[in-house]
């Protein structure tokens, strides 16, 4: 999975004027403005913009207030980009997500922006602060989380991480279809399907018996993206080389001491991959016909089917091709 989200950095327009209006203190917008001032190292205004925002949303006036909801969401998604934009499994990048979503479930404007206009004390004076609440904006902070989660679905795409990077893939779904519900995923499903179906096959070959369960999975992802995409070169040149993998892998696991039924269930299963291979093995070679790797897997696929003159042809291919290189 090569290819990176871009990100956005985002921030909230914020006019403040001050004046002689006395109101009373709103902790909601005091957050915001508090996360919002340059004027303060981010890592002081942010810790006590948190603060406040988490004690504010505990007020009954609060709880089903959108922008309240927004503010909060927003400020932890600062704190995720001030304190931890490395941590891939971050607790508040998915709190920051659940508070936005819930800010556009409370949003009544029915996606028009409003402006709130609040009085606290700020700086030592009576502030009154005009704040907007855009449903566009909370739409784009989505986007941005959505990117962060897709890079480190990205990165996380190993033996050892993929869980992770299959959660971190779903989050960014749910980021884009909430900020944009007619996003078109069918690209991303691709990639990281693709992506995913390698990782799936590294931990199959690693033990061929203890991790069977594997060689579905891989199957099952590959023909996903088929689905997607028929024409999808990856995914018919690694199918067909799966099963082809797969078929020799038996022949060559076979012990001489084997019993005669047994050699022959094997040479039957065996055969019927290295058939199942075929077709995609031909797909992918009809898609990219100088792709030398596919000759070679046409080449030994003919040959353990023993259609011998197939092979030999395929073997020509491969050696016209190596010397006109």
């Amino acid at each position: 999975m090569k290819n990176k989200i871009h990100i956005v950095f985002l921030s909230v327009s914020l006019t403040i004027c001050v004046n002689v209006v006395f109101a009373q203190r709103d902790s909601v917008a005091k957050a915001i403005v508090l996360a919002q001032d340059q004027n303060i190292a981010a890592e002081v205004r942010v810790k006590k913009a948190l603060e406040i925002i988490d004690n504010s949303i505990t007020h009954a006036q609060s709880v089903k207030d959108p922008f309240a909801w927004y503010v909060r969401g927003y400020i932890y998604k600062e704190w995720y980009k001030t304190f931890e934009p490395q941590n891939k499994k971050s607790k508040t990048r998915l709190e920051a997500m659940v508070f936005l979503k819930k800010a556009l479930e409370l949003d009544t404007s029915h996606g028009k922006s409003f402006s709130v206009t609040s009085n606290f004390h700020y700086s030592g004076q009576i502030a009154t602060v005009t704040l907007d609440f855009d449903p566009k904006t909370i739409r784009q902070i989505l986007k941005y989380l959505g990117a962060t989660f897709y890079n480190d679905a990205g990165s996380l795409l190993d033996p050892d991480n993929y869980p992770a990077a299959i959660e971190n893939y779903e989050k960014f779904k749910e980021c884009m279809l909430i900020a944009e519900p007619n996003y078109n995923l069918k690209a991303r499903e691709i990639e990281f399907k693709n992506a995913l179906a390698t990782v799936y096959e590294k931990i199959f070959r690693s033990d061929i018996k203890m991790q069977s369960q594997f060689f579905g999975m891989t199957e099952n992802l590959y023909r996903q993206v088929l689905a997607l995409d028929t024409n999808n070169w990856g995914a018919n040149y690694n199918l067909a080389m799966l099963y082809y993998n797969y078929g020799v892998d038996l022949i060559n696991n076979m012990n001489v001491t084997d019993d005669i039924v047994v050699v022959d269930n094997i040479t039957d299963e065996s055969t019927a991959l290295f058939k199942k291979a075929l077709p995609f093995a031909l797909k992918a070679n009809a898609l990219k016909p100088d792709r030398r790797e596919v000759l070679v897997c046409l080449m030994g696929i003919y040959f353990s089917l023993y259609e011998w003159d197939k092979s030999d042809e395929y073997k020509a291919k491969i050696a016209l091709l190596d010397k006109e290189k």
